[in-house]
């Protein structure tokens, strides 16, 4: 299906950086549609309701679970705005609203922390940046990130929010934050990748005394100490060559027109084949400790999000060396690890998101998201697709067994926190996947704590 791009990004796209930073659709009005009916045998359940652009998760020891919600923004009339690089230029206001919730077992919702910065569109306070994501490590101690999803040398003078763009240690005692790094001010000062300056720190990961973060504006990956020495080193993204003239575009009102009135392209850019500027950047969104102690990272692609390109990768933490894992899906945003080593892939929107929008912003495509499982021996299956699974954006495996989700994680006031069950029928998926890769990356730790569990169990039959 073909719609026509919306008249307000022509109007604005010589003046816009295509990089997808926050998970963007041009959504003025939302209608969300119902997709494919998934696996008979799973089960999907919504556990909250209500939330504001709901992002990452974490467990702690008792089985409470946290989310971040990255709120609804500001109504711009402080002037605490700025031009989205991933909007058609919409404006991304700032207010206080994000938050940090914690849902006990018995479902009890409690705001641990409250007040922190937002920024979304306005006035719909939808695609939010602000509290990205929250983890604990092995010791009990709690981490949180901030997004910004903005030129990062706007974000103190212009915004006047100093908190977004870094990743503190929190005293959940007194909601109490201490700096431990400034992805933003390393952006606005280095620019790793060499394109645009744009900082949208999305999600990290928690390996021994170092948190890996994920920037999705910036292209990078981050290791940071948590000892609080800081950056200790970065990496960025490969991108993914696509020659510009084998991408589907959406169609252009009125004809082909040149949207960057002759203006040269920022770096990092083509012209793809209808004039629209194409982007090669690979826009990291999850990551996750493999069985093996390597990390896995997610990609979401750039514009114009190419069905079947988004990869995964496989980096040694020592170095940030990176390899491609396995390729063929479409707008990942997050990446969980099961017990058994089984890796979940969580696809955001399963075709390329302009396929949904009509002229003015109005969503009348399918936007349903996948969870899709990659076993040890390389093996793909979607244990989900459709069927309430809208626009997610964030994923881990619980305690119980399940798969925890935030749910329309791009929507104010109708975000969501779900549970799949993952031991289900599944679906077949394609073989695009390198198995000899897929098995080197989980590699001999999981099979050894799967023989060691099954030593376990007949130990206790004897």
């Amino acid at each position: 299906m073909t719609t026509n791009f919306p008249t307000l990004l022509i109007h604005n796209l010589q003046q816009m950086k295509l990089k997808h930073l926050t998970i963007t659709l041009v959504t003025l009005g939302i209608t969300i549609v119902a997709g494919t009916k998934a696996a008979e045998a799973a089960s999907f359940k919504v556990i909250a309701d209500g939330l504001n652009n709901p992002r990452n998760l974490d467990f702690d020891r008792e089985g409470n679970l946290y989310v971040t919600e990255s709120g609804f923004g500001g109504n711009g009339q402080d002037g605490r705005c700025i031009p989205s690089p991933s909007a058609a230029y919409i404006p991304l206001c700032a207010g206080q609203n994000g938050s940090l919730v914690k849902i006990a077992k018995d479902g009890t919702r409690t705001n641990i922390i409250s007040g922190l910065t937002s920024i979304a569109l306005s006035p719909s306070g939808e695609q939010a940046a602000g509290p990205a994501d929250f983890k604990f490590d092995s010791r009990g101690n709690a981490y949180l990130l901030t997004g910004l999803a903005g030129d990062p040398n706007k974000r103190d003078t212009v915004l006047r929010s100093p908190d977004l763009g870094k990743l503190y240690k929190v005293d959940l005692n007194t909601g109490g934050l201490t700096t431990l790094a400034d992805f933003a001010a390393y952006e606005a000062s280095n620019n790793p990748d060499g394109t645009d300056l744009i900082s949208n720190p999305y999600a990290f990961a928690i390996k021994g005394n170092n948190a890996f973060v994920v920037d999705g504006g910036g292209n990078t990956l981050y290791s940071v100490g948590l000892d609080g020495s800081g950056i200790q080193n970065v990496t960025a993204l490969p991108p993914k060559l696509i020659s510009p003239d084998s991408l589907e575009f959406p169609m252009l009102p009125g004809g082909a027109v040149d949207p960057t009135g002759g203006a040269p392209l920022p770096p990092g850019y083509t012209s793809g084949s209808n004039g629209l500027p194409v982007s090669n950047q690979s826009v990291p969104t999850g990551i996750a400790v493999a069985p093996d102690g390597s990390l896995t990272i997610s990609e979401y692609t750039y514009f114009p999000y190419p069905e079947g390109e988004a990869r995964l990768f496989s980096v040694n933490p020592d170095n940030l060396e990176i390899q491609t894992l396995a390729d063929g899906f479409t707008q990942l945003t997050g990446v969980t690890y099961d017990p058994e080593g089984n890796l979940y892939a969580l696809q955001h929107i399963n075709v390329s998101e302009w396929k949904a929008i009509q002229q003015g912003g109005i969503i009348t495509g399918d936007i349903s998201g996948s969870v899709i499982k990659i076993g040890t021996d390389g093996t793909r299956s979607t244990i989900w697709s459709g069927d309430g699974l809208e626009a997610a954006s964030g994923i881990t495996y619980g305690p119980d067994g399940n798969l925890y989700i935030s749910n329309r994680a791009r929507l104010a006031g109708s975000g969501q926190v779900i549970r799949i069950n993952p031991r289900s029928e599944q679906v077949p998926e394609p073989a695009t996947i390198a198995g000899t890769l897929i098995a080197a990356a989980f590699g001999k730790a999981a099979m050894a704590k799967k023989r060691k569990r099954e030593a376990l169990a007949e130990a206790e039959m004897v």
